[in-house]
């Protein structure tokens, strides 16, 4: 009933049958759409192919048609990607952005990918190399929620943004889950521990005067060392300064 609905309201449309077809699209829709999308709610015409649904075709009209978005590490992967439906999901609630992370749907999207191309077509030939950034293997079989760990190069996209600068290498799923950042029962080594230096490095600002005129001189500590953390910071927080207290510095 629906999809009959749905070609009638595309007719309509095509027929100049405005309120007729906004009537039809008003039965037909699932929900109400994002806040960015919210002024095509008339117009489903403008994402969705008679027949069809959503194609990228309708998505990249105004989504990811910019070479120097397409350029940009963490949005490079799209390139490669032949639907957009599969993880950015419309007509959840006005309030809700359809931008949420699956990597799980990443995987997926790239597993069937990969099995649509032919290394013999040029076209075919340039997907995989784009998705060899964000895929580790060429021919990853059935994914799941295991699988897809092994099958993601999480430094395709995510090493421009390494907060432990490399020193633990480019696997992040040795220790990061796709649902959070957090590490389950990670535990900060001890206050007294001297190895700061191993997992971080200091800021630019202490790399400046600023060390000396006012970093020094507010934690109380004139002699510290840059590559010192422990003398002034505590393992709770950057900013809670130890025999100090939490401080805000802008």
């Amino acid at each position: 009933m629906l999809f009959i609905l749905a070609i009638t309201a595309s007719v309509l449309a095509l027929l100049n049958f405005e309120p007729a077809a906004v009537a039809a699209q008003q039965v037909v829709s699932p929900g109400l759409l994002s806040p960015r999308h919210a002024y095509l709610s008339e117009q489903c015409s403008a994402c969705h192919e008679p027949t069809v649904g959503v194609t990228v075709a309708k998505c990249t009209a105004c989504h990811a048609n910019s070479e120097q978005l397409l350029g940009r590490q963490p949005t490079a992967f799209h390139a490669s990607v032949q639907t957009c439906s599969g993880c950015h999901i419309e007509h959840q609630a006005a309030g809700v952005r359809p931008v949420a992370m699956d990597h799980l749907a990443l995987a997926k999207l790239g597993a069937r990918t990969l099995a649509g191309a032919s290394s013999s077509d040029s076209d075919s030939a340039a997907t995989l190399n784009s998705l060899e950034t964000w895929l580790r293997i060429k021919r990853p079989g059935q994914i799941g929620a295991s699988s897809a760990r092994v099958v993601l190069n999480c430094a395709g996209c995510h090493d421009r943004k390494d907060p432990h600068f490399k020193r633990f290498g480019s696997d992040c799923a040795q220790c990061h889950t796709f649902e959070a950042w957090i590490v389950p029962g990670y535990q900060h080594p001890s206050p007294s521990s001297k190895d700061c230096v191993q997992c971080h490095q200091p800021p630019p600002s202490h790399l400046m005067e600023h060390f000396s005129m006012v970093s020094q001189k507010f934690a109380g500590k004139k002699d510290a060392r840059v590559d010192q953390c422990f003398e002034c910071h505590n393992t709770t927080s950057w900013n809670d300064i130890v025999g100090v207290g939490f401080y805000k510095h802008h």
